[in-house]
C-alpha cells in the first residue's frame, strides 16, 4: 500500500525533474549543468532503505531519460550510484556535517555518477568531443556541488 510520505516524495521527485528539465537543464556553465535529480537521490539515500532508494532513483532516472532523449543512461547510472554509495551516505547521515563535507560528498558522488555516465555512453557514442570531458568531469560536479552545499546550509537553516 502507498503511504503518504511515500506518495510525497515520489511527488516532489517528479517535481524536481520537471525543474531539472524546463529551468536547470538551460543554466549551464562552461556547457556544464547541474543535476537536482542527483542531490535528491544523494539526500534520499541518507534517511531511506536501500530497496526504496534504488526504485526512486530508477524511476527518477527513467523519466528524466524519457523528457531528454537518453533512454536509459541516467536510470543506470543513478541506480548503480545509489547501489554503490548507499550503505556509506547512510552511515554518515548520522553524523552533522558541516559545508564543505557536504561539498566534498557530493562533488565525489556526482563526480563517480559522471564516470559511470561517460563509460556507458561510451558505447553509443552520444560525446565525441574532449570539451564535454573536460565540462563533463570538472565543471559539472563541482556545480551540481555547489547547489547541492547551497540546498543543504538552506535546509539546516529552516
Amino acid at each position: 500500500m502507498i503511504r503518504s510520505q511515500n506518495l510525497r516524495l515520489l511527488l516532489y521527485g517528479l517535481g524536481i525533474v520537471a525543474i531539472q528539465i524546463i529551468l536547470f537543464r538551460h543554466l549551464r556553465i562552461f556547457g556544464a549543468q547541474s543535476d537536482l535529480i542527483l542531490i535528491f537521490v544523494l539526500w534520499l539515500c541518507t534517511n531511506k532503505s536501500k530497496t526504496y532508494c534504488l526504485l526512486l532513483a530508477a524511476f527518477l532516472g527513467f523519466f528524466q531519460d524519457a523528457m531528454t532523449d537518453l533512454w536509459g543512461l541516467n536510470l543506470f547510472t543513478k541506480t548503480l550510484l545509489v547501489f554503490i554509495l548507499h550503505g556509506y551516505l547512510n552511515r554518515i547521515s548520522k553524523n552533522r556535517l558541516i559545508f564543505w563535507q557536504v561539498l566534498l560528498i557530493i562533488y565525489f558522488s556526482a563526480l563517480l555518477h559522471n564516470l559511470i555516465l561517460f563509460g556507458v555512453s561510451t558505447f553509443s557514442e552520444l560525446f565525441s568531443t574532449d570539451y564535454i570531458l573536460l565540462s563533463f568531469m570538472l565543471i559539472s560536479p563541482l556545480f551540481t556541488s555547489l547547489v547541492g552545499s547551497f540546498l543543504h546550509i538552506v535546509k539546516e537553516d529552516s
